[in-house]
């Protein structure tokens, strides 16, 4: 009777090694679950029921048809779920649950499990297969749960759950770059179906060994569109590429693990390929300076003119192959039909552009008139001529400059002078009064130093008549220059000890010339004539006690603060003939005075000294920080006061018309509201370095006070924390190069970003930048948006024209205008990197643009 129960269970252990060893060979040789099983989240939560019929989220679709938990083919394969959690209406309820990741066959669904973990949140943590104690897990009502699960067949497994405020967007397209060149980063453009939540991070994540190593890039968001560099690369490199979004910021490695949701072009990852850019070649050269000049023969003339070669100009020495020459003619005709030129020597690099120059002038030793231009040439390449000062030789816009050469240069004269500062003034005998005056010679003067064989004098008289006939006349030193102008000053005061009252005016001669006179007005003065260029006047006496004229309380008339924050306040007074000096006037004092009642401030005690800020028109402007004065909430009021030389104290007030003395109706106290402080959080702020050129990037915004902080990198990503009370900022960055307002370097409007008040981040606070210089853009300049996907916004003050170049430097776009402001369109361009040419004048400027 045993014998053939013993055959039988022999042929069934058998049958079933069989299929095990079938299961084996088809999944684990691959180190993967078998999918036909797939993978089931039974737990409390769906009362253990496996597999989960009664809750798809908790299942696979291979067990249980319409199953949500799927697996998902990417750089690490893993099987994904999503849920929502609430009291009502959503797949679970919050609360804390013991369940199990299993895999099994339909004869026993719990055959393979893996357990023993408590979830954190947002955290990669390991399953042990076979683990002793279920799993538990805290979920909370509101929220959006993601899990995903490494699959690395039956073994020990990563999984990790991911909790958003809403249910993460789909990344619903991702750009394909065509014509990539060496070395150029790459943008990319997604967009997502919705306004992603702020616990969405989007990352880019890319390999170029297929997949063997792969690095991350932060995706920078702005409502449902975003973007993300790719550093440029060599020649022949392929690149893959897919786009995903994670809750945890910060990734540098399982990024396919960690994805809320990710878009690989259907698990084939998209495609790019670094060809070989065309040759290059020069695509602009100009006559840069000067545009015309006069010397005497056989002096020097220095001529400069510049070369742009895309990736090839710019370096600190001069481009291998690149060639340059200044030639002159006695004919304004096209320079290819000279025959005169100068080779010109590398002056070191300009921008982008590599500058040179020669001197032409020991040349020409017979007096005229010559025009002269710039010849370049590369390797082989043909001939370019440069203009002044745009580009290319065209005998319209871009010219020849002009040279007149005499035996003896003739003496120049003054084309204008004036008194410049002041038009009048009160002092006591033998008190300093320095006294302006200007001069200017066209091309002569508003050099570092003085014009050669100017001098200039102030002098003085008691009675108003030319300055011609004074004889009182002191020697003016050279104050620097001013535009274009020199300027002289001498102390006046110092030799006037009599009272009484005196008239002055100033004085200049160019080597031994005639004397020209400068006269005082309130447009800038001119040639003295009595009339519309007057001498100045001067009251010398003993007692000088004026009253204060006028006084207010400035700025500002209200705000509210938390205890102990800086609030300053600004305050204006009015002395006839003694305030407005870059000087604060002698004698002068200043409060700022607070009270817990609106009442007269001649009646409050508590007054903080102001400090001189800086003259406003005829008026010297104090401030004080009265902030620090408050340590308890509440309503404060806030007045100015004034006292000179120990006369009377006055009272300012505000008003929307200016202000003046305080009298409680027009002119009143400002009114200041003191609150607990309120909770900070840290808000992380990165700026991406495309360009891969910056060192030195620092932050700044309204929550600085727009004072610059240094960030820090880290493989030209730059980073900086900020502890920040709730609210909206305005934000930027700069690159600090030596310049007062450092190389701005974002592109369009000031980004802004939101701080919850419970601590939810929104807006901006990643930004990826590919402003490489400022080169010579004045100031309040914008080229926006970049990268651009339709039209391009340009304002430029002093704009003269602009070319648009392919990468290969042909010109597809060429204009002449006058209007600072264009608006280009852009729609009908093919996906790529372009570059931006912008003419002010005589000087230029490249951009490098992205259209997407």
């Amino acid at each position: 009777m045993k014998h053939p129960l013993h055959s039988g269970f022999k042929f069934i252990s058998f049958f079933f090694l069989l299929i095990s060893l079938q299961v084996f060979l088809s999944s684990g040789s691959k180190a993967q679950i078998y999918e036909p099983e797939g993978l089931n989240m039974p737990g409390a939560w769906n009362a253990w029921t496996n597999p989960p019929t009664n809750n798809l989220a908790l299942a696979n679709p291979n067990q249980v048809p319409g199953g949500r938990l799927v697996k998902v083919v990417c750089d690490q394969l893993h099987w994904q779920t999503r849920f929502s959690v609430n009291t009502s209406g959503a797949d679970l309820i919050g609360g804390t649950y013991n369940w199990l990741f299993t895999s099994g066959p339909a004869t026993n669904y719990y055959q393979n499990k893996w357990a023993s973990v408590t979830v954190a949140m947002n955290t990669l943590q390991t399953y042990t297969k076979e683990g002793g104690s279920d799993n538990t897990a805290t979920l909370v009502d509101g929220k959006w749960y993601t899990v995903n699960w490494e699959d690395l067949g039956y073994q020990d497994a990563r999984a990790i759950f991911m909790e958003t405020s809403a249910e993460p967007v789909a990344i619903s397209s991702v750009s394909v770059p065509s014509n990539v060149f060496e070395n150029v980063p790459v943008v990319i453009n997604i967009t997502t179906t919705a306004a992603p939540s702020a616990e969405e991070h989007f990352y880019l994540i890319y390999t170029t060994d297929n997949w063997v190593t792969s690095q991350g890039v932060p995706v920078t968001m702005t409502g449902t569109s975003g973007t993300a560099t790719i550093p440029g690369l060599p020649t022949s490199t392929g690149v893959y590429y897919y786009v995903m979004s994670s809750g945890l910021t910060g990734l540098t490695d399982d990024y396919g693990l960690c994805a809320l949701q990710l878009n690989n072009n259907a698990g084939i990852n998209y495609y790019y390929a670094i060809g070989t850019p065309p040759p290059p070649t020069i695509t602009w050269a100009n006559l840069q300076w000067p545009g015309s000049g006069e010397i005497e023969t056989g002096g020097a003339y220095n001529v400069y003119g510049q070369a742009y070669i895309l990736g090839v100009t710019g370096q600190a020495t001069p481009a291998p192959g690149l060639q340059a020459w200044v030639g002159y003619s006695t004919a304004d005709t096209d320079p290819a039909t000279w025959t005169d030129w100068v080779v010109a020597t590398h002056n070191g690099p300009s921008g982008s552009n590599d500058e040179f120059m020669a001197d032409i002038g020991v040349l020409l030793t017979t007096p005229g008139t010559y025009y002269y231009a710039t010849r370049f040439k590369y390797n082989d390449d043909p001939y370019v001529y440069g203009g002044f000062s745009g580009g290319f030789w065209d005998g319209t816009t871009n010219v020849s400059g002009v040279l007149t050469v005499y035996d003896v240069l003739p003496d120049p004269d003054f084309d204008w002078i004036n008194l410049q500062y002041p038009g009048s003034a009160t002092i006591v005998p033998g008190e300093n009064l320095d006294v302006y005056a200007q001069a200017y010679i066209d091309g002569v003067t508003g050099q570092p130093e003085p014009a050669p064989g100017v001098e200039s004098w102030i002098g003085y008289s008691t009675s108003n008549t030319d300055p011609a006939a004074w004889t009182n006349w002191f020697p003016a030193t050279f104050n620097g220059p001013s535009g274009n102008n020199d300027e002289y000053v001498a102390n006046l005061g110092q030799y006037l000890i009599d009272e009484g009252t005196y008239y002055y005016a100033s004085r200049f001669r160019l080597n031994t010339g005639e004397f020209f006179y400068g006269g005082y007005s309130e447009t800038g003065g001119g040639p003295w004539d009595g009339t519309a260029n007057v001498s100045g006047v001067l009251t010398v006496q003993t007692n000088i006690n004026p009253l204060i004229d006028w006084a207010n309380l400035q700025y500002p008339d209200s705000g509210v603060i938390v205890v102990g924050q800086t609030y300053d306040v600004y305050a204006q007074v009015w002395i006839e003939g003694v305030t407005g000096q870059p000087e604060p006037a002698p004698g002068l004092e200043a409060w700022i005075g607070y009270s817990d009642t609106d009442s007269n401030p001649d009646t409050w005690t508590d007054w903080v000294p102001a400090s001189f800020n800086a003259p406003s028109g005829n008026n010297d402007e104090f401030f004080a920080n009265i902030g620090p004065e408050f340590t308890q909430t509440g309503t404060w009021y806030y007045a100015s006061r004034f006292r000179y030389n120990d006369g009377d104290f006055v009272y300012g007030g505000f008003s929307e018309t200016g202000g003046g003395f305080w009298n409680g109706t027009e002119n009143v106290s400002g009114v200041l509201e003191i609150t607990e402080p309120q909770p900070t959080f840290p808000v992380l702020f990165t700026i991406i370095d495309a360009t891969e050129l910056h060192d030195a990037i620092k932050l700044k915004g309204e929550m600085t006070a727009w004072d610059t902080i240094a960030m820090n990198p880290d493989n030209h990503t730059w980073t900086q924390t900020l502890d920040m009370v709730p609210g909206t900022y305005e934000w930027g960055a700069i690159e600090d190069d030596g310049t007062p307002d450092g190389l701005w370097l974002i592109e369009g409007s000031n980004l802004v970003m939101t701080l919850g008040e419970d601590g939810t981040i929104s807006g901006i606070v990643t930004y990826t930048t590919l402003v490489t210089s400022s080169n010579i853009l004045p100031v309040g300049s914008e080229i926006y948006p970049n990268p651009v996907k339709d039209v391009l916004n340009i304002y430029v003050p002093g704009l003269t024209g602009f070319r648009i170049m392919d990468m290969k430097g042909r010109v597809i776009r060429s204009e002449q205008t006058t209007n600072p402001t264009q608006l280009i369109d852009l729609s009908d361009y093919m996906s790529g990197l372009y570059q931006l040419e912008i003419r002010m004048g005589n000087q230029t400027c490249h951009q490098k643009i992205v259209k997407y």
